[in-house]
């Protein structure tokens, strides 16, 4: 008996704890058991020969709304390849109608709710020889529903994990009943046991995995189950290993924050969704949250520069029209997250905002991922606009690479907002959406607007500093930030020549070279040795007084990823 697990993710770093959790619970006939993963990248054609190879008398479909249409198309050529083949499906994508698509996609069954002991059930099931007496669905919370200390910890072997994101998952169930998540229909919680947790965090700190990225709907809503988990992850820290939780950050004490501060700079991330902070808005999608909670808590968190935060909004929510969401941006911009993701509202079939899409003249994409076309308080052109403005915050904002230039021009604007409508419409009047720019590019683009911008308004001064001084203000930072990611090879032609300050920097490497104050650790190195590893430039106008900055590649800070620096003042100038 040959029965597959098959999972299709989004990304070749992604993989799917669903299937490993599955196959280990089958106990005795785990053997039975193979799994197959894929991408949504990868041709269909290619999966289903793939699939066809290992000629399964069973085939079992994860299904989430990122793969749902090429599982679907594939299964339809599966039952002409592979006609005594049985399919089965589960996961969210399915469960919510599981009688229509057995019937559309011609499947043994489906498999509903928690698919652990359901899918024991249906593997022992035919290697006994009994699948004839399995229903068309099977219920998780009627047949067998595990408790997640009964699942076996599957990650014994990190061979086929290598470069990828390890998921790991310490509680199951959302106390919180959020219209739009599917999470809210089920009120059950269960939590794994916290030595067990930290016993199985140990196997992947000694391994020194990259990244732990905890799949908790909200990892702090039990402070018994997370405040000791964040505490033996701060104890046994091996300076190597990032672990990512998604929190609730209205829920955070003191005792949460004496903690935080104490971690390694990048052991921690933290992902918190804001969504909104429109108070309408958030009654009205069954949210309980605190703004002013929040924003104090990302404040404090952000302080001590250790940690990296990821804040979430979601476009289309009800009772949020275009400058209530501006609002919203704002709002959670000016808290000066390390990423910003602009989120658009999915409609999930089951969920509450689905039944209250007519109410709220919810318009969305017929196929996954269900996303929002527009609502009673947006129009279609309003989310397409707010599409461009996105793909330009990603860019610039979320990428981290232009952090101290967006900080300048944001200063020449009204609002954040409205600087990344102005970038998104300067992207769209230029053609620049759908090209691939390279990173310096980026640059160039970044500077013609401000520059474009800037220039326009030929009648005004910012202070008492002129429009000239402005642009050479820009071009600095342009300039500063370009070389806190990358040492350029060659000089962009966009960025001023410094041919008259060769003299200066090469008087300032060759005193490094001889006393070696600021960069000890290289004091093996000599002057063409200090060349080749360190990269300075000049600036005027951006530090309180002219100076001389030294970029070094071979330490960057874990957090912006950017290079160390080290100033040194021009007192001749």
């Amino acid at each position: 008996m040959n029965i597959l697990l098959v999972a299709i993710n989004a990304k070749y770093i992604h993989s799917n704890p669903a299937v490993f959790s599955l196959k280990s619970c089958t106990g005795k006939y785990e053997s039975y058991v193979n799994i197959m993963e894929f991408t949504i990248n990868q041709q269909s054609s290619y999966i289903l020969s793939e699939i066809y190879k290992k000629n399964p008398d069973v085939i079992a479909f994860s299904c989430y709304i990122w793969n749902r249409n090429i599982i679907e198309n594939i299964i339809y050529d599966l039952h002409k390849i592979l006609p005594d083949t049985d399919i089965w499906a589960g996961g969210p994508e399915v469960s919510y109608n599981a009688s229509e698509i057995i019937q559309k996609w011609k499947l043994r069954g489906v498999m509903t709710g928690p698919g652990e002991g359901v899918f024991a059930r249906l593997v022992s099931s035919y290697v006994e020889g009994h699948s004839d007496n399995l229903p068309v669905i099977l219920d998780g919370n009627i047949i067998c529903r595990l408790a997640l200390d009964e699942i076996p910890f599957w990650y014994q072997d990190l061979t086929d994990f290598e470069h990828r994101i390890i998921y790991y998952e310490s509680s199951r169930g959302c106390p919180f009943s959020c219209s739009y998540c599917l999470s809210s229909i089920d009120k059950n919680m269960d939590f794994r046991s916290v030595w067990r947790v930290c016993q199985e965090l140990d196997f992947f700190l000694n391994q020194k995995v990259p990244q732990v990225k905890f799949v908790d709907r909200t990892f702090n809503c039990r402070k018994s189950h997370a405040l000791p988990i964040l505490r033996h992850i701060l104890e046994n820290d091996n300076k190597v290993t990032n672990f990512h939780f998604e929190i609730a950050a209205d829920l955070l004490d003191d005792d949460y924050f004496e903690l935080f501060e104490q971690f390694r700079p990048g052991a921690v991330q933290l992902e918190i969704g804001v969504q909104s902070t429109c108070p309408e808005t958030i009654r009205e999608i069954d949210r309980v949250t605190d703004f002013k909670k929040i924003s104090n808590a990302v404040k404090r968190i952000s302080s001590y520069q250790n940690i990296h935060v990821h804040l979430d909004l979601i476009a289309g929510l009800p009772f949020e029209d275009l400058l209530t969401f501006q609002t919203s941006f704002n709002d959670v911009y000016s808290l000066y997250p390390e990423q910003l993701q602009l989120g658009f509202l999915k409609v999930l079939k089951g969920s509450n905002m689905e039944l209250r899409s007519i109410k709220y003249e919810l318009q969305y994409t017929y196929l996954p991922p269900y996303e929002v076309l527009s609502t009673k308080w947006l129009s279609y052109e309003d989310i397409c606009r707010l599409k461009q403005i996105e793909e330009v915050l990603e860019i610039y904002y979320n990428s981290g690479q232009f952090r101290n230039t967006l900080n300048y021009l944001n200063s020449f604007f009204d609002t954040p907002y409205s600087m990344y409508e102005c970038l998104a419409s300067w992207y769209e009047e230029h053609h620049l959406f759908g090209i691939q720019s390279s990173r310096v590019r980026k640059y160039e683009i970044l500077l013609e607007f401000g520059i474009h911008h800037i220039e326009a308004e030929t009648e005004i001064f910012y202070g008492d500093y002129s429009l000239e001084l402005c642009s050479k203000i820009l071009y600095e930072y342009i300039t500063y930030d370009l070389y806190l990611r990358e040492n350029m090879k060659n000089r962009p032609s966009f960025i001023p020549s410094l041919e008259n300050r060769k003299n200066d920097i090469r008087d300032i490497l060759y005193g490094e070279s001889e006393s070696h104050i600021l960069f000890p650790e290289l004091a093996d190195c000599n002057y063409r040795e200090l060349t080749k590893i360190l990269h300075v430039e000049i600036f005027e106008a951006i530090f309180d007084q002219p100076a001389a900055v030294i970029f070094y590649y071979e330490m960057r800070d874990p957090l912006t990823n950017n290079c160390v620096v080290m100033n040194v003042p021009l007192h001749g100038d």
